[in-house]
């Protein structure tokens, strides 16, 4: 999803992640979608006094403390890094244990909204390759050109007050 600053792309995801709902019509999921939804400002939803592991931990009962390291380590958290507290972790490092928390999650449509801000690039290709291996659907808002000509196979355009589906990648669009 693609589009200047204040043309609507983050209240569409909102939309669709179900955290706001329409002042008009409706949106409707078939039922085997389990979506999960990364907002760009929801780090304020963890608890500062866990560590990392166990915030992933705690995420869901089916997770034990060997896939909540691996998680960790998954989000660049390898070792006793997994054991700091979320208190003193950076703006950056909270998003990682963000999405380290929705891999603990059986969803098959992954909703992110400018998930690489605050990043650096070795964080960027942790979460490329993330995505690149994630078997489900993925609609993100993002700025990172890299992103974009990354994975993006179909863009949602947000230009002169208006929203269009582009078919085709980045390049074909930029071209």
């Amino acid at each position: 999803v693609i589009g200047r600053n204040g043309a609507g792309k983050t209240t569409f995801l909102k939309l669709l992640g179900g955290v706001l709902t329409p002042d008009a019509g409706g949106i409707s999921c078939h039922s085997d979608v389990s979506i999960g939804y990364f907002e760009q400002t929801n780090v304020s939803s963890l608890d500062e006094s866990r560590t990392i592991e166990e915030e992933i931990l705690y995420t869901s009962p089916d997770i034990d403390r060997q896939i909540a390291r691996n998680i960790a380590g998954a989000m660049l958290f390898e070792g006793d890094s997994a054991l700091k507290k979320i208190g003193v972790l950076s703006g950056g490092e909270k998003s990682r244990v963000m999405l380290g928390k929705l891999l603990c999650q059986p969803i098959n449509l992954l909703i992110l909204d400018e998930p690489s801000n605050h990043f650096d690039m070795e964080s960027c290709d942790a979460l490329l390759a993330a995505i690149d291996d994630f078997d489900g659907a993925v609609i993100m808002v993002t700025h990172n050109e890299l992103f974009l000509h990354a994975i993006a196979e179909r863009l949602i355009v947000f230009q002169n007050n208006e929203i269009s589906v582009f078919e085709g990648d980045y390049q074909r669009f930029l071209d």
